[in-house]
């Protein structure tokens, strides 16, 4: 996610640059076919003609934008309920268990409670952006547990399953009550419900409509804009062209940065920072001294 106050202009060029300097190249030629006397003269055409265009590619182009951004938000309050979740379960795991009198085993039961769910948002993370998950896993899971991971299709939701049966599992030796036991399998289901969300997101792309007619149809607009200008503007007409094509373009862009929070690109959901943020948390709550420090932005992007 950047976070900068202010624009990075070589990443946007980096993005329009090129069409940019085709559109720009087009308005020279125009400009120097308006100026010479020839068959290959250029024809102008009628404002009305690109204001009816720039009515209608105003309109598409908020509306994509909007949308783009509804998923990116979406995710973004995804990933804040997991935030919340995965404390509210490290709360339960260790309040529910204070009191057992066998302590060494309820102990147990909310350590790997615990370091397990942070294991799962590292896991969770990583799925999501098509990366391996292991290494994150194996710093708070045994090598027995990581073993059986590997042959599962869906790891977090392995992971979950198996933390609702070591929660099943203390309830039946008595390390925890029933209404808790509940309580903590409410707390599962609302991970499984944000991981499901996620997902959704994921595989669920903009329709390409979204993402094909807009880009087409301002590629038109720019190409037809220096017919208009040229009689008026003269040799203006390729800086005009240029700065008009660059708004339509960044605008164009904003939706198709947003359109894929999970794509471990810096618009994405800022997903290192969170998992960290809820690993600090944790740990805490396990009384561990040693924790790692807070993500921070990087070139003004916080992953």
């Amino acid at each position: 996610m950047v976070v900068q106050n202010y624009p990075s202009w070589f990443r946007i060029l980096r993005q329009v640059g090129r069409p940019l300097c085709l559109f720009f190249v087009v308005a020279v030629v125009v400009t120097e076919l308006e100026r010479k006397s020839h068959p290959f003269k250029a024809i102008p055409l009628p404002d009305i003609t690109l204001s009816l265009i720039a009515a209608a590619l105003g309109v598409l182009l908020g509306f994509r934008t909007n949308s783009a951004y509804g998923r990116w938000w979406e995710a973004r309050q995804l990933w804040g309920r997991l935030v919340n979740s995965s404390r509210s379960l490290a709360r339960q795991a260790i309040s529910f268990t204070d009191f057992v009198e066998s302590r060494v085993e309820a102990t147990h039961f909310a350590r790997t409670l615990i370091r397990t769910q942070i294991a799962y948002v590292h896991a969770l993370r990583c799925v999501l952006r098509n990366q391996q998950p292991w290494a994150e896993i194996e710093r708070f899971v045994d090598a027995d547990s990581v073993t059986a991971l590997k042959a599962q299709h869906n790891v977090p939701a392995a992971m979950l399953h198996r933390m609702g049966q070591d929660a099943a599992q203390a309830a039946h030796n008595g390390l925890i009550s029933e209404w808790r036991l509940q309580s903590i399998d409410a707390t599962l289901t609302e991970l499984t419900a944000i991981q499901g969300g996620c997902e959704r997101i994921k595989n669920t792309p903009m329709p390409r409509q979204y993402d094909q007619y807009p880009e087409l149809f301002v590629q038109i607009y720019c190409l037809l804009l220096p017919t208009v200008l040229v009689q008026e503007l003269g040799w203006l007409t390729p800086a005009v062209t240029a700065l008009v094509s660059f708004v339509l373009l960044v605008l164009n862009r904003i939706g198709k940065n947003l359109e894929d929070p999970f794509e471990n690109q810096v618009y994405d959901t800022p997903m290192t920072a969170l998992s960290r943020t809820i690993e600090i948390s944790l740990l805490q709550t396990l009384g561990e001294k040693s924790l790692p420090a807070a993500v921070r932005p990087v070139k003004g992007v916080l992953w």
